[in-house]
């Protein structure tokens, strides 16, 4: 790097504590030329900056790096498929662990044993789900997989329902929701902040049929499994879509040296970073770059980070 260089890096929620540390990281390691620039824009989960904003941005090239929430998103932005209409040309610098997984948690009081018996008894469930939004990840998927069993949320309010919405998964109106009984079901994410709080109301975590999540593969959300290992008070284990990791990814054109050196400063600096296991274990450089049960890496290394994992013997 002769010539100088501005580079920029969008994140949002805790995103931006992982961004902010590798940014000093690579500042202080790239050996950058002066009058360089690295940037890190800060945004809501609402803003452009967050959901399925960050690929656009990349594809538009007004940001160098971004952040996938979850990995199934970069995955579905690189197909061009669901959300967005076109292929996109991003490659990974890896994939941060955030353990999640997208769950469909209804009272066993209303008798529902399956997704489908929602739609075959046309029943009026009082769903707590995400709050509406332009860029909205969560309820996006959840309306995709509604879709393939035939109904929609909107649907279930004709059906005499309720829909009621959640600042986030773990937020003060979503325990409430649950705790008070003014809702009888959850469609959410972030399963760790309400889960054990839905079981304990009497909520059973329902199955996604397996044609359903081939469909929901098909588009990049990949599947996961959540056992009774994870929650003992469940019935039994249940196959539903996994919505973890956080993609850190960039366009394919970005220069291999700077991609290279991106992905050394996630290296000197990843003891800092924070991870989201289930079993709070720290996050390894093997499942940074090779993706894991908390982000699997489902899109392309760009060649240049590629090139400094395997000096390292990563890969």
């Amino acid at each position: 790097m002769n010539e100088p260089i501005r580079l920029s890096i969008a994140a949002t929620s805790k995103r931006v504590d992982i961004a902010n540390v590798i940014s000093l990281t690579f500042f202080n390691n790239a050996q950058l030329p002066r009058q360089s620039q690295l940037d890190v824009a800060m945004g809501w989960r609402d803003s452009e900056l967050g959901g399925t904003g960050p690929a656009l941005l990349i594809d538009k090239k007004k940001y160098d790096f971004g952040f996938g929430n979850p990995a199934g998103l970069s995955r579905m932005a690189y197909l061009g498929r669901g959300f967005y209409k076109k292929k996109i040309s991003l490659r990974a610098i890896g994939v941060f662990p955030t353990w999640d997984r997208l769950i469909f948690a209804v009272s066993k009081d209303t008798g529902i044993e399956s997704i489908e018996d929602i739609k075959k008894q046309k029943y009026p469930l009082r769903i707590s789900t995400r709050r509406k939004g332009k860029l909205q990840t969560t309820l996006y998927v959840i309306e995709e997989i509604l879709k393939v069993y035939g109904m929609t949320l909107r649907e279930i309010e004709r059906w005499g329902g309720k829909v009621m919405e959640a600042a986030s998964p773990g937020s003060p109106d979503r325990k409430d929701h649950i705790s008070s009984g003014k809702a009888n079901a959850v469609f959410d994410e972030g399963v760790k902040s309400w889960g054990s709080l839905a079981l304990d109301s009497g909520m059973r975590f329902l199955s996604i049929d397996d044609a359903v999540l081939r469909k929901m593969e098909k588009i990049g959300f990949p599947r996961a499994t959540l056992t009774r290992q994870h929650y003992p008070e469940m019935e039994q284990d249940i196959q539903t879509l996994d919505f973890s990791g956080w993609t850190f990814f960039c366009h394919a054109d970005l220069t291999s040296e700077i991609a290279y050196n991106m992905a050394k400063a996630v290296d000197l600096c990843h003891l800092q970073i924070p991870a989201d296991h289930f079993d709070k274990r720290p996050m390894t450089m093997l499942e940074f770059c090779r993706g894991g049960e908390a982000g699997q890496l489902n899109i392309p290394l760009h060649p240049g980070a590629k090139k400094y994992f395997r000096e390292r013997g990563y890969l």
